[in-house]
């Protein structure tokens, strides 16, 4: 039952009367019992692979809250809710049987609204009331020896039923706690937009999964359900606001709660992105306190992608690839050796040189290779021992081979810094920051605002400057 950023939300129109009443379920399908022994197991695996609570009991308290004012407008279920914060970096939101709802604080950090974050919190409650785990382990008993591909089509068109059922009952408990239920098609629109600028950022997101639809279609069917309904309460209080003229009693009234201020306030402050021990990026700089280290990235490239790998791009096609490695015992070899036979075959090394990136032992070598349309390119090499069992390897892949962007190119390595126990404590991570502006502030003044001290990453210095080195081109395939 996970929704992985960017699924966060779908819907369908499905009325809470008609959950649960349209699979004949098997006799050995999970129990109650089993849900709720299920979902208590794995609680604490869960908070121990997803980064454990946020640490602010304020903020936990507060989603927990709205969480509950959610489950207040449920018929009886023999779940007991439990709502949990987790302190994680990535935007998802997902529920385990059993009644286990959890939420990253970079999924709430979408949101504009306490409405909005209780759109996401009700999707999942939905999930758990509805018994949805319940109802695809028996539709993989029933398909179990059907063929693969049938099966798997099969799994994914239920799911997405499920996710659409999810959304409807979603909207209708929003509404029935008093919230905007055009909330969920706002905050989808968002989640949207984020996708949107992380492509434009350069950082490639995958496509929805095919036991999800689509992130446009959710937008258009959350609008949809929300506008039927709000018509149709609308319809009731009009009737019931006539007989009130006769019997004097209050008339009906459809204000929804959103909240805003309340939510803003309560996230000023919050963790946001990585924390440096998870390694973080701060514009060009790249910060890692665990491993203690951190570099720079050259004029002209930015990050596009982070984990085993840090890969950036750059100008006319160039391309950044930076990686630890590991030795499990001590090596004594030379550098330039090990750098020489951890570079992919097929690559002719020219001038493979030592010398120093922060009072560190490095290696540098460069090979020369025909780019697109038969035209030179280059990539650049640099290894650093930060230990007799750790390296560190940044790889460049020069389109343009110019002297220019070679020089350039090498600014990345040498900005290498090993952090000292002191240097990594004062590093600090981002944190959101509300602002308030006037009307028809434009983006850039804002940002001024919201603009504080940035992390402590401290300056660096090269002992000794890479080699410049130069090369004739040779027939190698491109990176």
């Amino acid at each position: 039952m996970r929704d992985l950023f960017p699924v966060a939300l779908l819907s369908a129109l499905v009325t809470l009367t008609g959950v649960g009443g349209g699979r004949a379920l098997a006799a050995d399908a999970m129990t109650v019992a089993e849900e709720l022994s299920l979902g208590a197991r794995e609680h604490p695996n869960i908070l121990q692979r997803y980064g454990g609570e946020y640490p602010n009991a304020t903020l936990r308290d507060y989603v927990a809250e709205v969480g509950q004012r959610l489950v207040g407008t449920l018929p009886p279920t023999p779940f007991t809710f439990t709502f949990t914060l987790l302190d994680a970096s990535d935007a998802y939101a997902f529920a385990m049987p059993g009644g286990y709802v959890y939420v990253t604080r970079q999924m709430i950090a979408f949101a504009n609204s306490e409405a909005e974050l209780a759109a996401v919190l009700a999707h999942e409650i939905a999930h758990v009331f509805s018994r949805h785990a319940r109802e695809r382990q028996v539709l993989q008993d029933e398909l179990r020896g059907a063929p693969v591909a049938e099966n798997i089509e099969a799994m994914h068109r239920f799911t997405r039923d499920q996710e659409y059922e999810a959304d409807a009952i979603s909207i209708r408990m929003l509404a029935d706690a008093g919230y905007d239920p055009m909330a969920q098609a706002r905050f989808l629109a968002t989640v949207a937009e984020q996708q949107e600028l992380a492509l434009r950022a350069g950082s490639p997101l995958p496509r929805d999964p095919a036991s999800h639809p689509a992130i446009d279609a959710r937008v258009l069917r959350a609008t949809d359900v929300a506008t039927d309904m709000v018509r149709e309460r609308r319809g009731r209080a009009a009737a019931a606001n006539m007989i009130t003229a006769y019997v004097q009693l209050p008339p009906i009234d459809d204000g929804w709660y959103s909240g805003r201020d309340k939510f803003l306030g309560m996230i000023d402050g919050m963790v946001y992105g990585r924390r440096p021990s998870e390694g973080m990026m701060v514009g060009n700089t790249y910060v890692d306190t665990f491993n203690r280290y951190t570099f720079t990235l050259p004029a002209g490239f930015r990050f596009t992608s982070t984990g085993r790998s840090i890969m950036a791009r750059g100008p006319n096609g160039a391309s950044m690839r930076f990686d630890a490695q590991l030795s499990r015992t001590p090596q004594t070899e030379p550098l330039a050796t090990y750098l020489g036979r951890s570079i992919t075959a097929g690559f002719t090394l020219e001038k493979l040189e030592e010398g120093q990136v922060d009072g560190l032992p490095a290696a540098f070598a460069r090979a020369s290779l025909r780019g697109s349309g038969g035209r030179p390119a280059v990539v650049q090499f640099t290894a650093i021992r930060a230990t007799p069992t750790t390296y560190f390897r940044f790889q460049f892949y020069l389109p343009d081979a110019s002297e220019d962007m070679m020089t350039r190119a090498w600014e990345g390595p040498a900005s290498f810094h090993k952090l000292s126990a002191q240097e990594a404590a004062a590093v600090q991570p981002m944190r959101l920051r509300v602002v308030s502006t006037g009307a028809g502030a434009e983006v850039e003044e804002t940002a001024r605002l919201s603009v504080r001290a940035p992390p402590a990453v401290v300056g660096w210095k090269c002992l000794r400057p890479p080699p410049k080195t130069t090369s004739t081109p040779s027939p190698s395939a491109p990176l």
